[in-house]
């Protein structure tokens, strides 16, 4: 029963931890040199495998940006192939628009990830049954202490790193750039809507938009 209740309460903790963010911020940088104007348009390029996790991501951005006022075009309404187009295809696109920038997002790895869960109890048991270092152990003991330790538990899951850079298109070169990672890459809506939602408070508190 005790064992039970604590397996609850991970697996709660755990829900609850989940539930809050979906996306983290790793790390974001802004070009020193590049104080430019603010971008009233912006083209949105997601460089997704998948032409629906592409059209997802494109289009929170853009839901984000228009409550901030700028005019941001998602790049899959003009460029509708699945494989990445040609530059000179990509570079006519962007000038057509009339965009000051381009918001470029792309997952730039997935890795697979362990936690060990112990049972939640303070003092460290070994995992074993080690003579030398418990002598006065009897079976009943034995029994007790593992009723009262429990087993350890491990899960694994996939941690994906996303890269989201914005350029100046009259300089064509980075203004700002983050690193991100969300431990739900499966998750393309709820991941898609707090990254935009980071990215674009963050390009506001920098003057950027």
């Amino acid at each position: 029963m005790r064992n039970l209740i604590r397996i609850a309460v991970v697996l709660c903790l755990t829900t609850m931890l989940c539930s809050c963010a979906s996306v983290s911020v790793v790390d974001t940088w802004r070009n020193p040199v590049l104080s430019g104007s603010r971008l009233h348009k912006v083209l949105v390029v997601s460089f997704a495998r998948k032409e629906g996790s592409r059209a997802v991501y494109e289009d929170m951005l853009v839901s984000e940006l228009h409550r901030q006022g700028v005019e941001a075009v998602a790049s899959y309404t003009i460029l509708s192939q699945v494989k990445l187009p040609d530059w000179h295809a990509l570079d006519r696109a962007v000038r057509s628009t009339g965009s000051q920038g381009v918001l470029t997002v792309q997952t730039i790895k997935v890795e697979k990830q362990t936690t060990v869960q112990p049972s939640g109890v303070a003092t460290p048991y070994p995992g074993y049954w080690y003579p030398p270092a418990f002598p006065d152990w009897d079976f009943p003991g034995y029994y007790r202490s593992m009723a009262l330790y429990g087993p350890t538990y491990v899960s694994t899951y996939d941690v994906a790193t996303m890269q989201v850079n914005l350029f100046d298109l009259g300089s064509d070169k980075l203004v700002w750039a983050s690193t991100m990672q969300t431990m739900e890459p499966e998750n393309v809506t709820k991941v898609g809507k707090d990254l935009a939602h980071k990215v674009v408070k963050s390009l506001k508190k920098e003057g950027l938009i």
